[in-house]
């Protein structure tokens, strides 16, 4: 094993949790992929780059808002973020690839990343989102940056309720859910799936959950804050979601 905890093997098998190519329903992404990755690109193609090292690929979602969002998705069979082999192994490092194509795509000072619990999303395939991200919880959190964790070890007990996206009232209200969050410098120091695991309690699983980055802006210090969150975190006042925090859809 090596010093910060992942095997020192290359690759992982294909288990329960990380999925085979036909089991069970939700597999219209991965279909998709598997279809449109090996073909050329084109103004068809909704595969926008494929990195065949690093064995993804961006995918074009569509508009939200009039901004254009795509998804990170492993070309691999990795079903989401209940799949070890995200976690136990600190390559490829999906979230540096997601940050590195808002980059190149987007206006990242606006973009977050986020993936969904197993129980929230729509597809069983893994795919990180890169949407824009609600402004009131950027506001929120640099207005409450000393309560933000600033080590991984604090990051268990650095809980924050974050206002998200606005609900239907009239008039609409942020929507306040419990996140646990973490502040790091750069996400190519550490797997942010890597932390995640080694944080919870050993009872918590790892589909029950949710993470979201949202980068931050002076005068905070530049890097990014890690949302955590899970249904029945804070008394129940979690969120098994990243939509709250980004304009997924």
């Amino acid at each position: 094993m090596s010093e910060n905890g992942w095997g020192d093997h290359t690759g992982a098998p294909v288990t329960p949790d990380c999925g085979s190519p036909g089991d069970g329903q939700g597999l219209w992404l991965w279909l998709q992929v598997q279809h449109w990755a090996p073909l050329k690109a084109g103004p068809c193609n909704p595969c926008i780059e494929v990195d065949t090292t690093n064995k993804w690929v961006l995918w074009n979602d569509g508009t939200s808002g009039g901004v254009q969002i795509y998804l990170l998705i492993p070309t691999d069979r990795k079903k989401g973020i209940e799949c070890p082999a995200i976690w136990e192994h600190p390559n490829p490092n999906y979230w540096v690839g997601a940050l590195t194509y808002a980059a190149r795509h987007m206006s990242p000072s606006s973009i977050g990343l986020g993936i969904n619990s197993k129980y929230a999303r729509k597809e069983d395939q893994l795919h990180i989102h890169l949407a824009p991200f609600e402004p009131e919880a950027k506001k929120y959190l640099d207005a409450n940056f000393g309560k933000v964790a600033q080590k991984p070890v604090d990051w268990p007990n650095s809980i924050l309720r974050v206002p998200g996206r606005k609900d239907t009232q009239t008039p609409p209200q942020p929507q306040v859910r419990s996140y646990r969050v973490l502040f790091v410098k750069s996400l190519a120091a550490d797997n942010l799936f890597h932390l995640l695991r080694d944080m919870l309690p050993a009872a918590d699983q790892m589909g029950n959950q949710t993470m979201a980055v949202i980068p931050t802006t002076a005068p905070q210090p530049l890097g990014f804050y890690v949302l955590n969150s899970e249904t029945t975190l804070d008394l129940n006042r979690g969120t098994s979601t990243c939509d709250l925090l980004l304009a997924c859809n």
